[in-house]
């Protein structure tokens, strides 16, 4: 058996012995992908089992310095979820019917259903330990 075949072997019993994480998602947009309309967000809601959806307003400053946190995070677990934003005007009805009250609010989905809200400003640490807890309680850490 040559390298090669050594190689490939190796790599067949690692992806047949259930290592591998679970699939968590069929339709994902990149991070921080800022939703259009209601076919988006329906595909975001229903293509992952969890999305995490950020509120924002245009000209919300805190919004402004949690965008990229947003992303980083969202970059580290894009492959296990949906990280998406919502601009407050556009999706306000959604907004308040989640107990929507200001920017930046995250709100978390599983099985497009509510299941956390964290409203405000998170320091990358706080808005892991956030998504690790949702991801975690879905099965798909």
């Amino acid at each position: 058996m040559d390298e090669i075949d050594r190689l490939l072997w190796k790599k067949a019993l690692e992806l047949s012995s259930g290592d591998r994480k679970p699939r968590c998602c069929t339709v994902s947009y990149a991070p921080g992908h800022v939703l259009r309309g209601g076919v988006q967000l329906k595909n975001a809601l229903y293509g992952c089992k969890v999305t995490f959806i950020m509120f924002f307003g245009k000209t919300c400053p805190y919004c402004q310095m949690f965008d990229p946190i947003f992303r980083q995070v969202g970059e580290r677990y894009s492959d296990v979820a949906n990280f998406v934003k919502a601009d407050i005007e556009e999706f306000y009805q959604l907004a308040a019917s989640l107990g929507v009250m200001g920017t930046p609010t995250t709100v978390a989905f599983y099985n497009g259903q509510p299941v956390d809200l964290a409203p405000g400003f998170m320091t990358a640490p706080q808005f892991k330990i956030f998504v690790e807890s949702v991801l975690s309680r879905a099965g798909c850490k």
